[in-house]
């Protein structure tokens, strides 16, 4: 067997069993388990999918902190989806933050796809006898 950059390659005439390629990844998972530290360093995409859970535990962490709900007139609130590329329903429904940042990516076009988001989650919600949605 040849060894270059520290991996061992096996001659071609010797084939890989499939269930010792399964023994393989059960054996490298458990060693990542048992030395987390050292599987981020050997291999940065590891790293890179925790650095992604914390950031999405983060944001759900503060939007369950900063996020009010609040009482919007149903019908209103849906035709200011047609204005919803700068963030107009969001500042009805007094989310400040949200409608700047809608305001300030309105150029690019990503505010339309989060707007079509936003109406198809307000659509269906029924309205009380007043014709109020939470958002």
């Amino acid at each position: 067997m040849k060894k270059s950059k520290d991996r061992v390659q096996r001659p071609e005439t010797e084939k890989i069993n499939a269930a010792e390629m399964v023994a393989a990844y059960d054996e490298l998972d458990q060693l990542r388990e048992q030395y987390p530290d050292i599987a981020s360093e050997v291999n940065p995409q590891y790293n890179k999918k925790t650095v992604m859970e914390r950031l999405l535990g983060f944001y759900t962490a503060m939007r369950e902190r900063f996020h009010k709900e609040t009482v919007v007139q149903r019908k209103v609130y849906l035709w200011l989806h047609l204005l919803g590329m700068f963030g107009v329903h969001h500042f009805y429904a007094r989310h400040w933050v949200k409608g700047v940042i809608y305001l300030a990516v309105c150029w690019s076009g990503i505010s339309i796809g989060m707007t079509l988001i936003d109406w198809m989650a307000a659509f269906p919600k029924a309205a009380d006898e007043n014709g109020r949605i939470v958002v």
